[in-house]
């Protein structure tokens, strides 16, 4: 039946005459809605039941790789390894050490906070932030007196110190402190594997009617791969008492005594360089002078001998002169003049050699008389009647101290001390652990990026890496591929690493170890990326 009242006026809906939720999809016709019906920007994320733009409202899968655009699905899983590096690159950049994310963990060494140092062993963080295997070489001491023979352990250069004999304090009265041996030292002196050098110790001269000391040789034939000879002169010995005989020349000079206007102190004659380039320094000073009844100090490595005062209420003989310190040697040597006739030992943390021996005095009705003081670096005392004259220390070239109506004694012994080239140590290197945060990881990817700093290193021979999902348990050695240079540095990779054989657990961790590390192989490691599944 057709309607028969009053036709109603058309009126456009607005949303104001919808009642919320009065529209339903089955209200609406297929297609009636099209983007030509909709105003742009009138649709908000607001408007939508799901927010599509956050990842997490898509399934897995729901976006076909068709509808990807310009992105390279096939290069993906070969790409993640690009990504970790510019992972790298990013944290260097930004200053910013490590990024620890749900999944992955970074470390480009800006600092040392990514190391379990309780963890690893020899692992030496350089300047430029690489982890390498820690270097040293060790240190020969040779001590016995005469000829004998050093065999380099590698090849490289070696610090060499080279101390003589010191020279013997005199007789009689007011007699002149001994000279300290001459020192050479070398920093760098190149030397040979397996290469065996020729060493001479110098003895010590002998005191009383005093004798110089002995020479000190290192490389006398000239073998290996340097050819200059390092000869330390023996000290001089102190003047004689109750004459005018001078103190003698020699690596340092012997003080002089002093008897109506004795002569001055002998000087020293130790060359002050090697070889050509120069390759070592020589260091030896005169010994002083004796203008009074009382002797003078022998010269040190690194100074020259006291005068004798000069007549006084007390009469005292001259201070020997300071020895030369080597801080590699501090092990071998002494900082204090010998006293009591002891000897330093080994471990006495104090790398001072060769002082001279302080002078003798005359003990003079006018009052009692002070022996000289020697020379810091194992110079002995001089006598007075405070006490017996001192010999030098043995092995450390010091001068024997001069004496006062009595007997001088004689200078220590020399030493040879070769430190070897360094050779670097293998290194173990153990990250902190980071924690998986959905459950035991099943596979594990690793990352590594490293230089070699002398040397080829092979991979899977001297460069292995472990994987661990519990903190203490790891893996077999990953199979590691190389995936070229980039920078000067190679890229290393092990991708979907098994580790169902290991531990269960959360606590991921990665090992590196280097291997037959030595001064011709160093092994840079620059950064590592750990990510788990």
């Amino acid at each position: 039946m057709s309607y028969m009242g009053k036709v109603r006026p058309t009126v456009a809906l607005t949303s104001s005459d919808i009642e919320d939720n009065a529209v339903t999809s089955s209200k609406i016709i297929a297609d009636a809605v099209t983007t030509a019906k909709i105003n742009d920007g009138d649709v908000t994320t607001a408007k939508m039941a799901v927010d599509p733009t956050n990842a997490d409202n898509l399934a897995s899968g729901s976006v076909p790789a068709a509808r990807l655009g310009n992105v390279d699905t096939s290069g993906i899983v070969a790409n993640q390894d690009d990504i970790a590096l510019l992972g790298f690159k990013v944290a260097a950049n930004g200053s910013l050490a490590k990024y620890n994310l749900v999944d992955q963990a970074i470390d480009a060494f800006e600092d040392a906070s990514g190391v379990d140092a309780s963890a690893s062993t020899n692992e030496t963080r350089d300047a430029a932030n690489y982890y390498s295997g820690s270097a040293d070489g060790t240190v020969s001491a040779i001590t016995s007196t005469g000829a004998g023979t050093w065999t380099a352990p590698a090849t490289g250069d070696a610090e060499v110190l080279v101390v003589a004999g010191g020279g013997g304090g005199s007789n009689g009265y007011y007699a002149g402190g001994g000279g300290a041996g001459g020192v050479v030292h070398a920093s760098a002196y190149p030397v040979t594997a397996s290469v065996v050098y020729d060493v001479t110790v110098g003895a010590g001269g002998a005191g009383g009617n005093a004798v110089a000391g002995s020479d000190s040789v290192f490389n006398v034939n000239g073998e290996g791969a340097n050819t200059t000879v390092l000869t330390a002169n023996g000290g001089g010995r102190g003047g004689g008492g109750g004459g005018p005989a001078p103190g003698g020349a020699g690596g340092s000079g012997g003080g002089a005594d002093n008897d109506a206007g004795g002569s001055g102190g002998g000087a020293t004659n130790q060359p002050t360089s090697f070889g050509s380039p120069q390759v070592a320094t020589g260091y030896g000073y005169d010994g002083g002078g004796a203008p009074s009844d009382a002797g003078a100090g022998g010269g040190g490595a690194g100074g020259v001998g006291q005068d004798s005062p000069g007549p006084g209420p007390a009469v005292s003989g001259g201070n020997g002169g300071i020895g030369k310190e080597f801080t590699t040697f501090a092990a071998y040597g002494t900082d204090s003049s010998n006293t009591s006739g002891a000897t330093p030992g080994s471990g006495s943390g104090k790398g001072w050699f060769a002082g001279g021996a302080g002078g003798g005095a005359y003990n003079s009705p006018a009052g009692p008389s002070i022996g000289g003081t020697g020379g810091k670096g194992g110079g002995g005392d001089g006598e007075g009647s405070n006490g017996v004259a001192i010999p030098g220390y043995a092995n450390t070239g010091g001068g024997g101290g001069g004496g006062d109506n009595g007997t001088g004694r004689a200078g220590g012994s020399g030493i040879i001390l070769i430190k070897s080239p360094d050779v670097y140590n293998n290194m173990t290197l153990v990250s902190n652990a980071t924690t998986a945060v959905d459950g035991a990881p099943t596979t594990g990817d690793l990352v590594i990026t490293y230089t070699d700093g002398a040397g080829t290193a092979t991979v899977n021979t001297d460069i292995k890496a472990y994987i661990s999902r519990d903190g203490s348990a790891y893996t077999s050695a990953v199979t590691l591929v190389s995936q070229g240079t980039t920078g000067g540095h190679t890229i290393l990779t092990a991708n979907g690493v098994d580790l169902s054989g290991i531990a269960t657990g959360t606590s991921m961790r990665w090992k590196i170890e280097t291997l037959n590390q030595a001064v011709g192989k160093q092994t840079r490691i620059q950064a590592v990326s750990l990510g788990w599944s």
